[in-house]
């Protein structure tokens, strides 16, 4: 029998169906991991609205062809509530990974249909390389 065919785990191995955690629960939590491309050269902005409650428990970018220069920056919002700090990348090369420093954690969760956003800003010259966003986190009740 192949995997599709088994009802049990069909929506599981899609990720319709993950399991929610509270604080102090015994059995842990699939982590979910959204991943957002941005473009190049100039200062934008992603959102992905959210299908599920979620928390946020890391954040990474991959610079993609290019370096990043001086002043560029990636940063996590809640819709308009940053959630990282302005993380800067001007002195990572392609294909270094940066992560986020901090995580506020007044507005880490959001409800299902929040907004999480990431946003580029091209410290001058329509140089900013394009990068490979991922959040990690988990399905919250």
């Amino acid at each position: 029998m192949s995997l599709t065919q088994n009802r049990k785990l069909q929506n599981f191995t899609r990720g319709t169906y993950t399991a929610l955690t509270d604080d102090g629960g015994t059995g842990g939590a699939i982590p979910l991991l959204y991943k957002m491309t941005t473009v190049a050269g100039a200062t934008g902005s992603l959102t992905i609205t959210l299908d599920r409650a979620f928390s946020v428990v890391d954040c990474w970018a991959v610079l993609t062809g290019g370096a990043g220069t001086t002043s560029d920056t990636y940063q996590l919002f809640n819709d308009t509530t940053a959630i990282s700090d302005a993380v800067s990348i001007a002195s990572a090369g392609d294909t270094d990974i940066v992560r986020i420093g901090e995580i506020n954690d007044a507005v880490y969760q959001f409800s299902a249909g929040g907004t999480l956003k990431v946003t580029v800003t091209d410290g001058g010259g329509s140089d900013i390389p394009s990068l490979l966003v991922y959040v990690l986190g988990y399905a919250n009740p």
